[in-house]
């Protein structure tokens, strides 16, 4: 869903549009609330923060509100926090799916309540480095200092690059792992990239201890490098299967003569390129995803 889309649908609701968050976000009839596409096509997160009474809501209690929806698919309780999930393809059936909540909420008794302390009173929506939260300022306040502090902490460590390169490198060779085991299942997909580009970015910022645009081009690089040696095992293992008597690093040796001399086997820039394609997408994802996470670090704010 575009900028566009999600403005329609805040009006439609009544509620405002964050183009910085991608978020529809306000209250209705006292509930505070915030919506946001998920990865799926149509599919949609709609978070509230509720309590009904002193107790903590068991994880079942919205169970009948999810059997008897048209719209939505399922739910997940995280102390007060409730993520519904709602699968559609028109504004009206997410308008749906918020009404039939906010039905429940009253039925039941639900109150809106700050995720963090489960207190009722005014209830915003907030933003704290990557994360949406539904609060009171007071917690707000309080989880903004303990923020501010940890990115201070972050900003002073030190890079250690030749650390972050052997993190790389690890976290490139576990996601070479994934693709390659899917591509013996005759498959390429995006999902492979995604594990490459989060195992070598989150590799290299666990053991260099920060990320920085230096240390994503370094894992960009064992990307690359890794995606290409993938295809090749891709390749040596076709031959032990041919020649059950040849080892896979014979194998593997083979296919990079074979290629270094100019014999090519068939289809093999073709499936070089689909890999680069696919799993370029994939890790084109998770670097995006990073870069993202690095920018809103430091954001903290009442939306």
């Amino acid at each position: 869903m575009d900028h566009l889309e999600l403005q329609a649908l805040a009006n439609e609701l009544g509620l405002q549009f964050d183009e910085f968050s991608s978020i529809v976000f306000g209250q209705i009839d006292g509930y505070t609330l915030y919506i946001e596409p998920t990865e799926q096509r149509k599919q949609y997160r709609i978070c509230f923060s509720v309590k009904a009474g002193d107790a903590f809501t068991a994880p079942n209690a919205f169970d009948d509100l999810i059997k008897n929806s048209e719209v939505l698919t399922s739910s997940q309780l995280n102390h007060y926090k409730l993520v519904l999930y709602a699968k559609v393809k028109t504004n009206q059936a997410l308008t749906q799916a918020v009404q039939e909540a906010l039905v429940f909420f009253k039925e039941r008794g639900f109150v809106s309540v700050c995720e963090q302390s489960g207190e009722p009173g005014q209830i915003d929506v907030y933003q704290l480095g990557g994360n949406i939260l539904i609060l009171s300022r007071q917690s707000f306040e309080s989880l903004s200092s303990g923020l501010s502090l940890e990115n201070q902490t972050y900003d002073n460590q030190k890079e250690n690059i030749v650390a972050g390169i052997v993190g790389a490198f690890v976290g490139s060779l576990i996601g070479g792992a994934v693709i390659l085991l899917i591509a013996q299942m005759n498959y390429v997909a995006v999902a492979g990239g995604l594990a490459m580009g989060y195992c070598t970015i989150k590799g290299y910022e666990l053991l260099g201890k920060k990320l920085s645009k230096v240390g994503i081009a370094i894992s960009i690089v064992f990307m690359v490098l890794v995606i290409f040696l993938v295809n090749q095992f891709d390749y040596a293992l076709l031959l032990v299967r041919e020649y059950p008597d040849v080892n896979v690093f014979d194998a593997f040796s083979v296919v990079n003569e074979s290629i270094f001399n100019g014999i090519i086997p068939d289809n093999y820039w073709f499936n070089l390129i689909l890999l680069y394609i696919f799993t370029g997408a994939g890790a084109f994802g998770a670097i995006r995803n990073a870069l993202s996470t690095q920018t809103q670090r430091f954001v903290t704010r009442q939306l």
